[in-house]
């Protein structure tokens, strides 16, 4: 993370913690020029990245760049934080490729595959191997949209499974290409002593004046997907803490106010309390496969392998059987 910034004269203190990957939302609308087209350089949104870039300049309490109609251009802050910035994505980048040659296999057969660690990343390599066969399977952890676009553009990997929410989808850049496996539900998780818990299903609304908990290794995109959905139910601006999985289930425990985001199929690490679904489901993770040019994967039987494995596994592995049984359709029904 960096520091927190100090203002030009001023003596403020802004408390921003600015990662790699948001240096890297800066560096590309500072080198496209525009949001649009740093958007489809990234596989974004238009909106999804202006609204990335809002949370960083909510951040800074400055703003980042100037807009008009002609585009973008960095403000004297801005340009102070690209300079140092671009060390920080250069340093950056030798790291990744000092661990990237590390890993290097010596057998130009080997496939290796991305995967987000979801309920799928557990059967992922079987159903490849399956699809693929006589060429050995390495999984890859990919944890966020802008390293598994990388990687498969880069070869590092060639097929990756991999998550986006309603109002965030992926945009696969030239030479990626994308198949949705599914869509699943998320509900929520609350403490015994929440309004909510004896319910079984709420709205949104109902939730209105509670703390969202999201893990701290959350993408932001569900977090943008949380807050609009939110907006859209009414509920304005929400509280959201970000926090490590173990903090978290404490304080689900704890808080009585608390709701916790969880999917709805069991990824082997629950959040502790009280599981309600969300009425009309306006929360949803949507899995889905991407591969890069050349690839002879067949993908479409990578999707029916994914997709079997989880309808049967769905039947013990649902957070909420009753819930699965009334509304086919989605994931692991």
């Amino acid at each position: 993370m960096i520091s927190p910034l100090i203002g030009p004269g001023d003596g403020h203190t802004w408390p921003a913690e600015i990662d790699v990957r948001q240096l890297r939302l800066l560096d590309a609308i500072a080198s496209a020029g525009s949001i649009a087209k740093a958007a489809t350089a990234l596989g974004l949104s238009q909106p999804a990245l202006s609204a990335q870039l809002h949370r960083v300049e909510r951040a800074l309490e400055r703003t980042v760049f100037e807009r008009d109609r002609d585009g973008v251009r960095p403000t004297a802050l801005g340009e102070v934080l690209l300079d140092h910035a671009r060390r920080v994505l250069a340093a950056a980048d030798d790291l990744e490729l000092a661990i990237r040659r590390f890993h290097s296999a010596p057998s130009e057969r080997l496939l290796r595959i991305g995967a987000f660690p979801t309920i799928f990343a557990e059967t992922l390599s079987g159903v490849v191997a399956a699809a693929a066969p006589g060429r050995p399977v390495e999984p890859v952890a990919v944890t966020s949209r802008a390293a598994v676009l990388s990687a498969l553009l880069d070869g590092t990997v060639e097929l990756a499974l991999y998550v986006d929410h309603p109002g965030q989808e992926i945009v696969p850049p030239d030479g990626v290409h994308l198949l949705p496996v599914g869509m699943e539900p998320v509900f929520v998780v609350v403490s015994p002593g929440h309004p909510a818990a004896g319910l079984g299903e709420v709205s949104l609304a109902e939730l209105d004046g509670s703390v969202w908990l999201v893990p701290s290794g959350e993408d932001d995109e569900f977090h943008d997907h949380l807050t609009d959905q939110c907006a859209r139910a009414g509920l304005g601006a929400i509280t959201v803490r970000r926090l490590e999985p173990r903090v978290l289930g404490q304080t689900v425990r704890n808080e009585p106010r608390a709701v916790a985001p969880t999917r709805s199929l069991d990824p082997g690490s629950t959040v502790p309390g009280t599981v309600v679904a969300l009425r009309g489901v306006p929360l949803r993770t949507r899995h889905l496969l991407l591969w890069r040019d050349g690839s002879s994967v067949d993908v479409p039987a990578v999707r029916s392998g994914l997709t079997h494995s989880i309808t049967e596994s769905g039947v013990i592995r649902h957070r909420l059987p009753e819930w699965a049984a009334a509304n086919p359709g989605w994931l692991g029904t």
